[in-house]
């Protein structure tokens, strides 16, 4: 195996554990929707994240620096908004419909790179994005009784995510991936600080879930960080939406969250929608001027 081949490997191998990991996150929050909101929840991962972030730069004798500043601001401020409307539309509706709102995320990856960086396209990619949009559609209208405001919430965490994304890509060639973290978790506290009186509701069971959902993301931001840094922007954005299905298992088997029929076609569309571009072979067209 070539050093190319090898290293894309190795990206592919800590996204789809940064996506095993996300999907035990997701449980443990919806496990916790119903003692605090996601505002608490989501400061309390960042909470433990930093703790564990500081702690493991000074076992590995790592300095907390930062090369380039605006990637690892951007991707600090989005990633941390990004999460927070995550967990709050787990705690307004379901780890599933939340989780794939916000996975949606690749959708939006596509669309800033072709409009916004002026990205070549190929006619596969806008026939995957056209049919990602209908699974989405199906979902957000599979019939089934759920909060309309945790839908909302959680396609603006996917598009939030999508701009996080771009930034993180950046961040990831210069940046340590634990530097890159700690500066989500100081934008996630700040923006949740005013949640900390629910704390009085802390109990033995709760406090530990919160350490496994702040751990848990903590090492997921980590892989998927690494993961990033030598595989192609949507490719990487691809494989990051395979949490979904897994989340979406999780949650039926252990939450006994109930699944539509129009929902698992919808999602099934959706990822149809998001490899179309990897499976069909075809001239790219130029969309800059």
């Amino acid at each position: 195996m070539n050093k190319k081949l090898s290293l894309r490997a190795k990206s592919i191998f800590f996204i789809q554990l940064s996506n095993l990991l996300f999907a035990g996150t997701a449980v443990f929050i919806s496990l916790l929707s119903g003692k605090f909101d996601g505002y608490f929840s989501s400061f309390s991962r960042f909470l433990v994240g930093a703790l564990f972030g500081f702690a493991q730069l000074a076992v590995l004798r790592r300095p907390f620096k930062i090369v380039r500043f605006k990637p690892w601001l951007g991707r600090g401020i989005f990633g941390a908004l990004g999460m927070v409307l995550y967990y709050l539309s787990i705690s307004l509706g379901s780890a599933g419909r939340a989780s794939l709102f916000n996975n949606s995320f690749p959708l939006f990856v596509a669309l800033i790179a072709i409009f916004l960086f002026r990205d070549r396209v190929r006619l596969s990619t806008l026939g995957g994005l056209l049919l990602s949009f209908v699974g989405v559609a199906l979902v957000l209208w599979d019939g089934v009784k759920s909060s309309a405001l945790a839908d909302i919430v959680g396609l603006a965490s996917g598009i939030i995510a999508a701009a996080s994304y771009h930034f993180n890509k950046q961040a990831s060639q210069t940046e340590d991936p634990i530097v890159i973290y700690l500066g989500v978790c100081f934008a996630g506290m700040i923006a949740t600080a005013f949640s900390l009186p629910q704390l009085v509701r802390l109990d033995a069971l709760s406090a530990l879930l919160l350490i496994l959902a702040g751990l848990g993301a903590y090492f997921a931001q980590l892989a998927i960080t690494v993961g990033l840094r030598d595989i192609d922007t949507t490719e990487g954005s691809v494989h990051t939406f395979m949490k979904i299905p897994l989340t979406v298992l999780a949650s039926w088997l252990l939450l006994s969250e109930k699944l539509s029929p129009r929902f698992i076609f919808g999602s099934t569309i959706l990822l149809c929608g998001l490899f179309l571009d990897k499976l069909i072979p075809q001239r790219r067209m130029n969309v800059s001027k």
